[in-house]
């Protein structure tokens, strides 16, 4: 029997439609505590968590995932209902960074200095602890990486801001001793990543420690497994069987990374993470068509992208990379450089808050912030000029919301279209839908509607991923509940805990069950809270 939720007068923020993901490094976890942590998230109203997942990780994400469930669960009318904030977690893979001395140097255009190259994951992930006293240098999570290195090569540092030629290379013991020349003057700061064409970047084969994280508790803790540095479709496939278990089995198209099975109608079962594709290279653009199918989603890097195709193409290749998604249905998440002075500055520039009101207006599920963003002085201001930046463009979005004709593939297309349009025309509150695997929700979702959207889920799994989804907000309900006991179940649960009143409209959806047949029939109703 449902609970009687104690009334509270708290108001938050109004929640944008596009999710605000929010980066956190090995150094947060290291500040602070998994509760201090946790009050500090919750208080952001940030949406999701993305994380690099090393083994030294794997406790502290678990504990911090366990105290943001509770203290969630301690607020009504929240944000994100039920405490549940999806991490979107990737693997080390092979990555460098740059530790320099005091934390700052100052480089002058065609003067040679020294760099040091050596490979070591723990200081490669903690680039500001205990810096070199008299070289810049450049770590290496794996020694694999340095083997290319050669005089003429070029290391990026930072995505573009500066080029560092090799003028000079000598071998030391285990380590690299390089005189490079840039090209510009500019600063060098701890923690910059380098990137080059002979500094392979790939995932496979794994890195010892990914193994390790793949074998202690990495499905655990990730809702979203973001994949990156793998160069054909085989791989991802190999990949994808190494970290799914045998009882997930393979998905479908609707469904790759989770089948579809008992487990969904189970609450508190695990599942494994959803999957997407980091596009960050001309290479891992142009796979994308061979392998959107095996992913849930993908995730646009578009400063690592714009080291290996012209920056003048990158508008068009998101705006047609997120109608694509959109149209198939599956997440897009856009990354790089969004908010990125204001890890100095306090206040954004008209041109960083046009981009994020232009990767919104694009159809984007989420917009990644950095952790140079995040964890920079003006963290909490990067936060809520953000959600005041997507939560002013709401009217734009809502005003233009069919401008485009939709042409419906599908019976549950066509049935999915024709809730939102009513949903429109009647002023519902919100569009709810009954979903097990998540599928009717990412659906509607795609379409890019101005109502929102309550998923009902049976999994706490399924709930917590679709927290990551544009204007989806999740909820569960006991799986032994009779269809037709669901909606009014699901009305009290709207009133007593997510901020609907008594009189406010839904349209209810579901694509897969209804009274009339227990599976594959369809169903939408307008209906008004008790």
């Amino acid at each position: 029997m449902t609970q009687t939720a104690p009334q509270t007068s708290h108001k938050f923020p109004m929640t944008p439609r596009t999710k605000i993901l929010w980066s956190l490094s090995q150094s947060s976890f290291e500040r602070h505590n998994a509760e201090k942590l946790a009050t500090h998230l919750c208080g952001l109203h940030v949406d999701a968590l993305r994380i690099v997942v090393s083994p030294a990780l794997l406790p502290l994400l678990k504990g911090l995932r366990t105290e943001i469930t509770r203290q969630f669960g301690q607020m009504h009318h929240r944000p994100t209902p039920a405490g549940l904030m999806p991490f979107v977690c990737g693997l080390v893979g092979r990555r460098a960074r740059l530790r320099v001395p005091g934390g700052n140097f100052e480089i002058k255009a065609g003067e040679p200095f020294s760099v040091t190259v050596r490979a070591d994951f723990d200081a490669c992930l903690h680039p500001d602890k205990t810096p070199s006293a008299q070289d810049v240098e450049i770590v290496l999570s794996s020694p694999d990486m340095k083997t290319q290195l050669k005089v003429g090569s070029t290391l990026t540092v930072s995505y573009g801001q500066t080029i560092l030629e090799i003028t000079q290379i000598e071998a030391h013991g285990d380590s690299l001793r390089l005189k490079v020349m840039a090209s510009q003057p500019t600063q060098l700061l701890t923690g910059m990543d380098v990137q080059s064409s002979h500094l392979p970047h790939t995932l496979l084969p794994l890195l010892p420690q990914d193994e390790e994280v793949l074998s202690n508790g990495f499905m655990q803790v990730a809702d979203y497994v973001v994949i990156h540095g793998v160069s054909t479709r085989d791989e991802l496939l190999k990949l994808k069987a190494r970290i799914m278990p045998e009882k997930s089995g393979q998905g479908s198209l609707r469904h790759p990374s989770v089948s579809v099975g008992p487990a969904v109608r189970d609450r508190a079962a695990a599942l494994p993470p959803r999957w997407i594709w980091k596009v960050d290279s001309k290479d891992s653009l142009e796979l994308l068509p061979h392998i959107l199918d095996c992913v849930d989603g993908v995730l646009l890097s578009r400063s690592e992208l714009g080291l290996s195709i012209p920056a003048n193409s990158l508008p068009i290749i998101q705006k047609e990379l997120i109608a694509r998604c959109n149209e198939i249905a599956k997440i897009v998440i856009v990354a790089s450089e969004l908010m990125y002075s204001m890890r100095v500055n306090p206040n954004p520039t008209r041109a960083e808050v046009s981009d994020m009101a232009n990767a919104a207006a694009d159809g984007a599920d989420a917009l990644l912030l950095a952790e140079e963003v995040t964890e920079g002085p003006f963290g909490d201001i990067v936060a809520e000029m953000s959600r005041d930046t997507l939560v002013n463009a709401a009217p734009f979005l809502e005003a233009n919301w069919n401008r485009v004709e939709f042409k419906a593939k599908t019976d549950e297309d066509a049935i999915a279209y024709g809730a939102l349009k009513v949903a429109r025309d009647i002023g519902a509150r919100a569009i709810v839908c009954l979903t097990e695997g998540g599928y009717t929700a990412y659906r509607l979702a795609s379409l890019r509607t101005p109502i929102d959207v309550v998923a009902i889920c049976y999994n706490e799994n399924i709930m917590r991923q679709l927290n990551l989804v544009n204007s989806v907000r999740g909820l569960t309900i006991d799986s032994a509940l009779p269809f037709d006991q669901i909606l009014a179940e699901t009305k009290v649960q709207l009133n007593q805990s997510h901020g609907f009143n008594k009189g406010d409209k839904i349209v209810f959806v579901s694509l897969t069950a209804s009274s009339v047949s227990a599976r594959n029939s369809n169903i939408f109703t307008v209906q008004e809270i008790d």
